[in-house]
């Protein structure tokens, strides 16, 4: 149950305390503490969080998620208005969008029906059993 603390799709500042490769933490006042998932800074690929945050750094965040319990928060970027997202032009490694373009998806396109009806079949007899 939320209290008037924090609410989901509030907006709040928070203040990164560590940064790990898989998101940022950040602590809130009142005692709490966020993860901003690496998934929930852009809708690009980020390869490098330490290149878009540092330990000290305020940032604005859209919480998601709240758990009263452990007072933890789980907050966006991707998902803020644009005027208070700073970092919605993080651009994705040239690398990676350069290994995607050469590749070929029409036969995955193709036989995804089929994969995702043969598995829903197995989930479906595994819970029968």
């Amino acid at each position: 149950m939320e209290n008037s603390n924090y609410k989901v799709n509030d907006i709040v500042k928070g203040i990164v305390v560590s940064i790990k490769n898989y998101g940022v933490f950040l602590s809130f006042d009142k005692a709490y503490i966020g993860l901003l998932h690496i998934s929930e800074i852009s809708s690009n690929f980020v390869n490098d969080i330490n290149k878009y945050f540092h330990v000290g750094d305020v940032v604005d965040v859209l919480i998601k998620k709240v758990d009263e319990n452990n007072k933890f928060l789980s907050v966006s970027l991707k998902d803020l208005p644009p005027s208070l997202n700073k970092y919605k032009d993080i651009n994705p490694s040239k690398k990676i969008t350069s290994y995607l373009k050469d590749i070929d998806f029409s036969k995955l396109e193709k036989a995804l029906p089929n994969m995702i009806k043969v598995e829903l079949e197995k989930e479906s007899n595994a819970n029968e059993d």
